[in-house]
């Protein structure tokens, strides 16, 4: 791509989260929490994960809310405005990777404007206000680093990833099933992954050790999506009252999913160890990324963003009918469970609770079944999108 080409896409890119940004501009699901986080961190303790039920990730994004929080109160800013932005900025940086690695593809423009316009990014960065964007950037160039070369760039951009959001970790093995690498080259990747992280937790960990293992590492997600959230939405269906989301109430629903995610994760591992698969590293990252989305019941909205940049990268069939599942999926989740994130008064007429209620259950099923199809046809080539 040319540089004018570059700069048009980031343009359009940058238009098209703007304005969800800035008319959305209410404290309302996340934002609210990240608010909450921001006003204890600066009144009541530097420590989030002492806060319960506010803050399940690592330590980096805490200090983004903080200083949101401190832009807002100093200067008269909006806070869901300031809080976004950083997530604008890190989806701008994908689009950027994308118009960079499309082309030695055989892809060329077309992964930067897909991702560019696709409507779950806008959901979850401009509406939603989500920050999975950037710990993915950073899995896109530790998987451009290590194409070049560069594992310990590489490792240190995937350790920037797990130190914004937990799900990167899961790629971690993925690298190092990679062939060509000796077990000491191997151990080294890992340190630089994780050192880091096991670092910043320290302080948390010296300061309430267990404020930090229930907030972050009990945490089971929440079943908005996946097949326990498909499952939650056909009870309400049946019985007109709609199950609570959190983890809690499904127990024996996120065990089940945590031993069918695990052996599918692990069957993955086995057989890029042992050659069987023939994926490049972007390939089986997806293949880890639509796992988790098939098997793992309990599912949060912005879990549905994690696989958009490979599929812009690598394109094909059911990427495009995931991509319209996921969108209708959305939508009626936030009309349905969420409205505020999309608008501030009741809503349109054409789309009420209870239709958007049915909307969402059956993009939930859409969602499923689209990525699992993808999922068990990843070694055929995929057609161009």
């Amino acid at each position: 791509m040319t540089v004018r080409q570059r700069a048009m896409v980031l343009a359009v890119a940058l238009a098209v989260r703007l304005v969800p940004v800035f008319i959305a501009d209410r404290e309302v699901a996340d934002v609210l929490r990240y608010r909450k986080v921001a006003d204890h961190v600066q009144d009541v303790s530097w420590n989030p994960y002492a806060a319960a039920r506010l803050f399940p990730y690592p330590p980096v994004w805490v200090w983004v809310e903080a200083g949101a929080g401190w832009l807002s109160r100093q200067g008269g800013l909006s806070f869901p405005v300031v809080v976004k932005l950083p997530i604008v900025a890190a989806d701008l940086g994908i689009v950027w990777w994308l118009a960079t690695w499309g082309p030695p593809r055989g892809r060329g423009a077309r992964p930067a404007w897909i991702y560019a316009l696709h409507p779950v990014s806008v959901l979850i960065t401009g509406f939603h206000g989500q920050f999975d964007a950037a710990a993915l950037l950073f899995v896109l160039l530790a998987i451009s680093c290590w194409s070049q070369a560069r594992p310990a760039q590489s490792a240190l951009a995937l350790s920037a990833a797990v130190g914004l959001k937990s799900f990167p970790v899961l790629l971690l093995p993925v690298v190092l099933a990679q062939p060509g690498q000796t077990i000491r080259e191997r151990l080294r990747y890992a340190a630089l992954v994780l050192g880091p992280v096991l670092l910043l937790l320290v302080p948390y960990a010296v300061a309430d050790l267990g404020a930090l293992r229930r907030e972050l590492f009990t945490y089971g997600g929440v079943a908005d999506f996946g097949w326990i959230g498909l499952t939650r939405g056909v009870r309400w269906l049946a019985t007109g009252v709609l199950p609570r989301s959190e983890a809690v109430y499904w127990s024996g629903h996120v065990l089940a999913a945590k031993v069918l995610f695990l052996a599918s994760y692990g069957g993955l591992l086995v057989a890029l160890v042992r050659g069987r698969l023939g994926w490049d590293l972007p390939r089986a990252c997806l293949s880890v990324m639509l796992a988790f989305v098939v098997f793992y019941g309990a599912v949060s909205a912005q879990y549905l963003l994690w696989v958009v940049p490979f599929g812009a990268l690598l394109g094909g069939r059911h990427f495009a009918v995931y991509s319209a599942a996921a969108t209708v999926a959305l939508v009626g989740f936030y009309v349905f469970l969420a409205p505020g994130v999309l608008w501030a008064g009741p809503g349109p007429a054409w789309l009420d609770r209870y239709s958007a209620g049915i909307v969402w259950v059956a993009g939930v099923g859409g969602v499923l079944a689209s990525s699992a199809a993808w999922l068990f046809t990843l070694n055929r080539p995929a057609e161009p999108a």
